[in-house]
């Protein structure tokens, strides 16, 4: 089958998504961040060589689109328009559900949570996260099975 440049960006979307939730802690800003890079990464097609790592060429230029947007937006002001109070209560409540997370999460084996990170977290396959741990799909399915249940179990307590 011929190389299919589209086809390797779609791909890697996935990824590229994570690492923008990651930069910027926000789902909008992510969102808008990865489409941008995609759509830079469509417009420079051209400079991509076939057989070198699409996901490092565009990790390299979602990373420069997002310094590009902090240094922009540092010298723009920004104007809240929504209820401080409201604000406040919104972040409160987002503390306390990311120390409960945190929580369930650390309840679980380090075994769980290898499995919840590679899988749930990072969204590998079941056989590449069972590659990389060692161990059966079986296995893989099981602890992640076991792991979703305790964390349910901990968050609705």
């Amino acid at each position: 089958m011929a190389y299919s440049f589209t086809d390797e960006l779609i791909g890697c979307i996935p990824a590229l998504h994570r690492y923008a939730c990651k930069l910027t802690r926000d789902a909008a800003a992510a969102e808008d961040l990865t489409q941008d890079c995609i759509a830079r990464a469509l417009s420079r097609s051209h400079r991509f060589e076939p057989g070198t790592n699409m996901q490092a060429w565009l990790t390299t230029m979602l990373k420069n689109l997002h310094f590009n947007n902090l240094q922009r937006d540092k010298h723009m002001t920004k104007v809240e328009l929504w209820d401080h109070a409201a604000s406040v209560e919104a972040t409160q409540m987002s503390r306390l559900l990311c120390r409960d997370v945190d929580r369930a999460f650390k309840s679980l084996t380090p075994c769980q949570r290898k499995v919840v990170k590679l899988v749930a977290i990072e969204g590998r396959p079941y056989q590449e996260a069972a590659e990389r741990l060692n161990v059966s799909i079986g296995t893989i399915r099981s602890r992640l099975c076991r792991a979703r249940e305790r964390l349910n179990n901990m968050m609705a307590a």
